[in-house]
């Protein structure tokens, strides 16, 4: 079930979205701001991501079933792939209308005053929205959330580009309304384009961040006693870190052992990741062979040679004769 807190700032962001549409909207059609009206626009699209996102926060939140055995994590960055497509739909719209009105040549300036002071309460309003958005969405490891918050930072920053069109007009350049339309819906793209990067990165499974990863080896090496591993992969499903690695055993811990370790392991590694992980150990003995990797009826082999040691000093076992 979506949180308490997923809800509070996804509906915060809606409440600011509803006020700064009808002032956006409103204004820039009396004024004949090109730009406030895109900005007008860019909020609407704000809305509906909202309600993107707190729809697809309730569906990854849902527990794992007998069709889904490992979760719905990945709704979760599906929810995001779309706000980054809405968000990338909206800024070609807005590009194509600025260059339509750059191309027709110059247009009487809008009411400076008006259009200032709507800019000026929508760089407020979405800014207040992005910092709760993203503090939740990195307290939660939210995709979703992190994506809605820089969709009201890339709000905020379009109002910003319409107080200096505006500022441009009044200095002499008549092009300053129609250009700061443009450049909001550049900036929208770019954002979209950045988002669609990072969705498609975790549907394709690719690795996690360095950061992430260097902070699971920090983990590993820190353990009480030491740990003799290899072979770690990390990947990113929804707010999920999703880890695997083998883990060297002494030849003559019984499986009940091997598994209590595990199980500690596992409990350590939660508690000192800052996000929420899912832990596959597989057990190897330390004798250098890997039986598990051997086709069938062959000949035993020594083990891979790329062991990591919480060391990182220690020395690969000899195979034995």
């Amino acid at each position: 079930m979506t949180s308490r807190e997923e809800k509070r700032v996804i509906y915060l962001g809606m409440a600011i979205n509803l006020v700064l549409i009808i002032a956006k909207l409103a204004a820039g059609l009396y004024a004949a701001s090109l730009a406030l009206v895109a900005d007008g626009i860019h909020s609407l699209a704000d809305l509906a991501t909202d309600v993107i996102v707190l729809w697809g926060l309730r569906l990854a939140a849902r527990p794992a079933d007998r069709g889904h055995p490992y979760g719905h994590g990945k709704l979760e960055t599906l929810t995001s792939l779309l706000v980054a497509g809405l968000l990338f739909l909206v800024g070609f719209a807005i590009v194509k209308k600025a260059l339509a009105c750059l191309l027709q040549g110059p247009a009487p300036l809008p009411d400076p005053y008006l259009v200032l002071a709507v800019a000026g309460l929508s760089l407020i309003g979405k800014e207040f929205a992005y910092r709760q958005t993203i503090r939740v969405g990195e307290k939660l490891h939210s995709p979703a959330l992190r994506a809605n918050a820089w969709h009201h930072r890339s709000d905020a920053l379009s109002s910003l580009v319409v107080v200096l069109g505006v500022v441009a007009g009044r200095c002499g350049w008549p092009y300053g309304d129609p250009a700061a339309g443009l450049a909001v819906g550049l900036m929208i793209a770019w954002v979209a384009f950045r988002l669609t990067q990072q969705d498609l990165g975790q549907l394709v499974e690719s690795a996690v961040d360095p950061e992430v990863r260097t902070a699971i080896e920090e983990a590993l090496a820190a353990y009480p006693g030491g740990l003799d591993w290899h072979g770690l992969r990390a990947r990113q499903v929804g707010r999920e870190v999703n880890l695997d690695f083998h883990l060297l055993v002494d030849e003559g811990m019984s499986v009940a052992e091997s598994h209590a370790l595990g199980h500690r392991l596992e409990e350590y590694l939660r508690q000192r990741l800052p996000y929420p992980i899912r832990v596959m150990i597989h057990m190897e003995p330390a004798g250098g062979r890997d039986l598990s990797r051997l086709p069938a009826q062959s000949a035993p082999a020594p083990a891979p040679a790329d062991r990591a040691s919480a060391s990182r000093g220690e020395k690969d076992p000899p195979a034995p004769e």
